[in-house]
């Protein structure tokens, strides 16, 4: 059970932002994709959820070849994901932003939404203990009521983590989370993504920070100008000079 990208190329006119990459996420494990800016770490995570198109190569989910799948039907296949800059309702508030994520699990057609049978009444008080029991954990429960637009960016990319998460993937793609989040919250980050793996799901990150990386990832993949420079754990790469000098920018300590 893997998501598998199979030697992807990704073109925008003349230029090449991905070539012959190749990974996998293993359901249960954390996978880094770290690189400096422009390495083509996001462009990675449009290509696996259709954001983007792949000129060469497949990406696949637990053996499904996901070319046929648009993005906005990938996450019935199992994949979530956050973007490096947030996408919301600036007037939503915290609690409904989190309430849509859980829209894949909503039964609700034409007729139940407008009779509200018993069991629709009882699928929506599930939803929304879900909802509060996941605001707690990831401690957004004394800002439910705010709306979207009165919020820091640290806290904003807490509730889109959440609302990623309420979707229950099988795969979550986590995009720059912590940037912009204080110690307390990388703490609350660091925790949520080891019990979600603990759990089964896969977790693949995008992050500059990599003292959070150390402390996550089971395997990093480096990427430079859009290829693949270095596979291996987060000490293995780490120690190697073309990380230094890729990732850091300088050949010296």
């Amino acid at each position: 059970m893997s998501i598998d990208v199979s030697k992807i190329d990704v073109r925008f006119g003349g230029v090449i932002a991905l070539q012959n990459v190749d990974l996998t996420l293993d359901r249960g494990e954390v996978l880094a994709v770290i690189g400096p800016n422009g390495s083509g770490k996001s462009t990675l995570f449009n290509a696996i959820t259709g954001f983007v198109d792949i000129a060469a190569g497949a990406v696949a989910i637990d053996g499904e070849n996901l070319a046929s799948i648009p993005a906005a039907r990938r996450i019935s296949s199992g994949i979530s994901r956050t973007f490096q800059t947030p996408r919301i309702n600036a007037t939503a508030s915290v609690e409904d932003a989190v309430l849509c994520g859980f829209q894949p699990h909503a039964r609700t057609g034409l007729w139940a939404g407008l009779l509200r049978p018993p069991s629709m009444r009882r699928s929506e008080r599930d939803l929304r203990a879900r909802r509060a029991k996941l605001l707690q954990e990831l401690g957004l429960g004394n800002v439910a009521k705010q709306q979207m637009g009165e919020l820091p960016m640290g806290i904003v990319r807490m509730v889109d983590i959440a609302r990623a998460m309420a979707a229950e993937p099988k795969y979550l793609l986590l995009d720059e989370p912590a940037a912009g989040l204080s110690k307390a919250e990388q703490h609350v980050l660091v925790q949520q993504v080891r019990q979600l793996a603990a759990r089964g799901v896969g977790v693949l990150l995008v992050e500059h920070n990599f003292g959070l990386v150390k402390r996550l990832a089971n395997r990093v993949v480096v990427l430079d100008r859009g290829k693949v420079l270095l596979r291996g754990t987060a000490e293995e790469v780490s120690r190697q000079p073309e990380f230094v000098t890729a990732y850091l920018g300088t050949s010296t300590h």
